[in-house]
């Protein structure tokens, strides 16, 4: 997943996103939970959202459209790599890796 514009290092550098998969409940869908991965260590993330699960989309790309969400409401950038685990994905930016 890639956006126009170019990761903010001072708040993106490092950060690794991760999402969870929530499951459906008896008055709710199926549901995605992304937040920063060391939201622990650093406090609250102001950017944490909740998404509905797009049943049109596979798995990769409920994961990639949640990490877009989430860059867009945290004004970032740059070329993000998602990646499947267990019980949802994580997602980090690689244009500090890249240089770009």
């Amino acid at each position: 997943m890639e956006t126009k514009k170019a990761c903010k290092v001072s708040e993106s550098y490092r950060v690794a996103l991760r999402c969870k998969y929530l499951g459906p409940t008896d008055h709710r869908g199926s549901r995605i939970s992304i937040q920063r991965y060391e939201s622990n260590t650093h406090g609250k993330d102001p950017n944490r959202l909740t998404i509905s699960w797009d049943y049109a989309l596979n798995i990769g790309e409920n994961y990639a459209e949640a990490v877009r969400q989430y860059v867009e409401k945290a004004n970032w950038g740059g070329q993000w790599v998602t990646s499947t685990i267990t019980d949802g994905a994580v997602a980090v930016c690689i244009d500090a890796i890249t240089g770009n």
